[in-house]
């Protein structure tokens, strides 16, 4: 998968979670084509399974503080 692909699938998570992307989404999108790293690892915690592109963890820290460990994703209208 290239970058504009993970980028999209990224997209399209946040929407049907009722979240956004943040202007960091799209490094974490290169970091994972560069790795070849799933969207079901997180980046900053791969060895957590409760992480991945808006995992169990991920949306506990999104609800709590406005965004997730790797901040590509926050709650909408977030200003962090």
């Amino acid at each position: 998968m290239n970058a504009d692909d993970i980028l999209l699938e990224m997209k399209l998570i946040a929407e049907e979670q009722g979240y956004e992307l943040t202007e960091t989404a799209e490094k974490v999108a290169r970091f994972r084509e560069r790795t070849h790293q799933p969207i079901s690892i997180c980046p900053c915690d791969p060895k957590n399974p409760y992480r991945g592109c808006v995992g169990s963890a991920c949306r506990d820290e999104i609800e709590r503080d406005g965004i997730c460990k790797c901040q590509a994703y926050r709650r909408k209208n977030e200003k962090i």
